[in-house]
């Protein structure tokens, strides 16, 4: 049987044969754009991973469901014994997920006993995967609500150097079911409004502690409204939505720190709380209060700034970490800006896709559009870098839209040498830095590129030297003639 490459070579078509040069250009450019077509994926670091690692479904009583899980071990890890466990769920004031073993899980709404895996620990080679069977069977008697479980799938201890503390290293697949046509409640109740130590220099920290109290599973916002003794709105603090929803019968501490705009004289002060859902439903209100007792100083501003028609201004951190521009013309009336630190418990929940790093300033004074963009720059900091394994083109800004409640991404320009990133918006607000979690962890298109690059030159040449053939053949042929 011929090659293939043979019979390219001796066709003919029109008595003309089909240069061997052809077929090898042919070869390599398909070569090339199959290589291309390859995923280049880039681990963030090795460890354990797990896809598929949440069970979120609305089910049937008597219904049986399965998902199966896949445990992954990176190439440069030891072999490892991974052991895998059911457990009971709760939460702590702050959100995170607290295991309960059979004793401790006596929850009406426990779906622990409904779950079962097909293994409960195995070891894994370098590089090697496993699956895991959850097989989950619902009671044909149940009640109305939500009801959860957590698959725990965890690597041995292992005890950090010179100190008596081992880190667990594990996976938590929540597992949280909603019966079929049940009636659900979210409704709650605050269970105190509370303020931290209050002192000069300091903002004040407002704590809201809410209960849900229905039968599933929901995320809240609220918004804290500060009075002085005449009934004088002072601030209004909102309480973004919660990251993660809260339980049936958990308790969440909603926080929000207060910044006055100037000096607190002696005397008490309210504080109404409102706990709502993210459709405008409120759910609770409460309210507290707080004395101060000497004249209060608040903590200094960052920076600021006025700006004026005439000339462009720079609104900076003393530490010259954080900078905004305003070019001449930016703002229509003259007004005064001022930089203030936000906490990281204040910030919205990040876009999907996206991780906040906990880095956020506050830009205020500025209710309405400016006439023209200003130049927002923050130099990151080695933690922010940390965040984004590394990689610094991950890194960029985003600002939070208050009209919209969403989270708006301007376009970023990240200088790795200087460790900046800027971007230009006519509205101000909070601003964060944040982590693309997909380009931190995800293809790399750089690498992608290189070969589609070489086979776009390949074209190029294989077109130019078709073409050229073709000429000296017309030739030919008008010799002939």
């Amino acid at each position: 049987m011929p090659k293939i490459s043979d019979t390219i070579h001796h066709r003919c078509v029109g008595g003309e044969k089909i240069k061997l040069w052809y077929y090898h250009i042919t070869v390599a450019a398909i070569t090339v754009l199959l290589i291309s077509l390859i995923p280049v994926t880039v681990s963030a670091n090795s460890g354990m991973t797990v896809t598929n690692a949440a069970i979120i479904d609305t089910v049937s009583p008597g219904q049986i469901l399965t998902q199966t899980m896949v445990v992954s071990m990176g190439d440069s890890d030891p072999i490892t014994d991974v052991s895998v466990s059911v457990d009971g769920i709760a939460q702590s004031s702050s959100g995170g997920a607290i295991l309960l073993a059979n004793t401790q899980d006596i929850s009406q709404d426990t779906a622990r006993q409904w779950v079962t895996v097909d293994k409960s620990s195995f070891q894994l080679e370098p590089g090697q995967s496993e699956n895991i069977t959850a097989t989950i069977t619902v009671p044909q008697d149940v009640s109305s609500g939500a009801y959860f479980a957590m698959i725990n799938i965890a690597k041995p201890p292992v005890a950090t150097n010179g100190t008596n503390v081992a880190i667990v290293y594990s996976v938590n697949v929540p597992i949280y079911l909603t019966i079929a046509g049940s009636q659900l409640i979210q409704t709650g109740k605050i269970r105190g409004v509370t303020t931290g130590d209050i002192a000069n220099g300091q903002s004040i920290d407002i704590n809201t502690t809410f209960q849900n109290i229905g039968n599933t599973y929901f995320k809240v916002e609220g918004e804290v409204t500060v009075t002085n003794g005449q009934g004088l709105t002072l601030d209004i603090i909102p309480i973004p939505l919660i990251g993660n929803s809260i339980l049936p019968g958990m308790s969440r501490d909603l926080d929000a720190t207060y910044t006055p705009s100037g000096s607190l004289s002696p005397g008490t002060y309210t504080v109404n709380a409102q706990v709502i859902l993210s459709d405008g439903t409120v759910l609770d209100q409460s309210t507290g209060t707080f004395t101060i007792k000497a004249p209060y100083v608040p903590p200094p501003a960052l920076g600021n700034v006025s700006l004026s028609l005439s000339g462009a201004s720079t609104l900076q951190s003393t530490d010259g970490t954080i900078s905004i521009y305003f070019p001449v013309g930016a703002a229509a009336v003259p007004v005064a800006l001022a930089l203030n630190n936000i906490a990281a418990t204040q910030l919205p929940a990040a876009t999907t896709g996206f991780t906040l790093t906990g880095s956020a300033f506050n830009i205020e004074g500025l209710t309405g559009l400016l006439a023209k963009n200003a130049t927002v720059t923050v130099k990151y900091t080695a933690d922010d870098l940390s965040k984004a394994n590394g990689k610094a083109s991950s890194l960029l800004l985003m600002r939070w839209d208050a009209g919209t409640n969403q989270w708006t991404i301007p376009g970023t320009k990240v200088d790795a040498k200087a460790m900046t990133l800027s971007a230009k918006s006519n509205r101000m607000g909070i601003w964060a830095v944040a982590v693309d979690t997909v380009a931190s962890s995800g293809t790399n298109w750089t690498i992608i590129g290189i070969p589609i690059a070489v086979l776009i030159v390949i074209a190029i040449v294989a077109i130019l030297l078709i073409t050229r053939s073709k000429r000296k053949q017309k030739s030919r042929k008008d010799q002939l003639r």
